[in-house]
């Protein structure tokens, strides 16, 4: 009887241990269980796909082209710098019309460099050789002319514009490739003042290519190696890109977003600084790109000013 209790017991104490280590065994794959949910839970929510370009279509067959704009109704201006022409197309692709040709008569460029649509009821553009401003209106007529290089006054002038933008108020900001600077010119077409010119510290200007304006009124400037910032008055706020940018040409802005092109390469940055993505020429899906000239932004579109033509793309950032 004694040597059936000890096999009794031993049974019991058996079973008992067998339920912790079951229980033990348990508990451990539900807290895997948990723990699995949890890392997947957070792996989908953190997922981010890569910024990409993917182009849509493309147009154009042009001669050396500098500049792009896109005005709110989606018609796309090209300046044709080595046809000396204006050329403007339709949200597909297709041309509506040009103006041009070599000369300095009123619908005549002495190679275009920059294009500017963004009202929506005027187009400026940089006739670089002819040290001038031509105003159009959306039919392509000529409107106005402004050129300042007879005035006598060094702070009134400006000679060989590369780059021309138009702020809400309608005044005209121009890169003066002459003076290496900027000049602002108000509603009355009158020189209201420069900025970013020599000694003027941080905010001086060594090679200003283009100009955009963002939403704010901020005048954005691409210049040697990096994006100057300045406010609506020409006082230097800060500068984008340092260190990363080297030399860039053409810039975009639309809402918190500014596009930069930098020979091979397009950059995107908020306008804070901060850099949200960059492609070389052989990503953007879809396309063959040699250069990037100049880019204009609108909605999740890109449009991008290579050597040759247009290349409409779709943006996932």
């Amino acid at each position: 009887m004694k040597m059936f209790a000890s096999i009794g017991r031993a049974s019991s104490a058996r079973s008992t241990s067998g339920q912790i280590i079951r229980r033990s065994l348990i508990a451990i794959y539900r807290l895997c269980i948990v723990q699995s949910t949890i890392v997947l839970a957070f792996m989908l929510t953190s997922f981010q796909p890569l910024p990409s370009l993917v182009a849509q279509f493309s147009f154009g067959n042009f001669r050396d082209p500098r500049g792009i704009s896109v005005d709110p109704m989606g018609s796309i201006f090209v300046a044709d710098t080595g046809a000396d022409l204006l050329l403007r197309f339709n949200a597909s692709g297709d041309s509506t019309g040009e103006v041009g040709g070599y000369g300095w008569g009123d619908f005549q460029f002495d190679m275009p460099y920059d294009v500017c649509a963004t009202n929506g009821v005027e187009i400026y553009v940089a006739d670089y050789n002819n040290n001038r401003i031509e105003r159009f209106d959306r039919t392509l007529a000529n409107v106005a002319t402004l050129s300042t290089n007879q005035s006598n006054d060094d702070s009134k002038r400006f000679g060989y514009p590369s780059g021309v933008a138009v702020s809400r108020l309608g005044d005209l900001f121009i890169c003066d490739d002459e003076d290496v600077r900027i000049v602002k010119v108000n509603t009355f077409s009158t020189v209201e003042r420069t900025f970013g010119g020599y000694g003027e510290g941080p905010g001086s200007l060594t090679m200003p290519r283009q100009v955009a304006i963002g939403p704010h009124d901020d005048v954005y400037v691409s210049d040697k190696g990096r994006i100057a910032v300045y406010d609506n008055f020409g006082n230097y706020l800060r500068s984008i890109g340092v260190g990363t940018l080297h030399d860039p040409t053409g810039i975009g802005i639309y809402e918190n977003e500014i596009g930069v092109c930098d020979s091979d390469t397009l950059y995107f940055f908020n306008l804070d600084g901060t850099m949200i993505s960059k492609f070389s020429t052989n990503d953007v899906l879809g396309a063959k790109i040699d250069h990037f000239n100049d880019v204009a932004l609108s909605g999740n579109r890109v449009y991008i000013l290579t050597d040759r033509n247009v290349v409409v793309a779709k943006s996932n950032f």
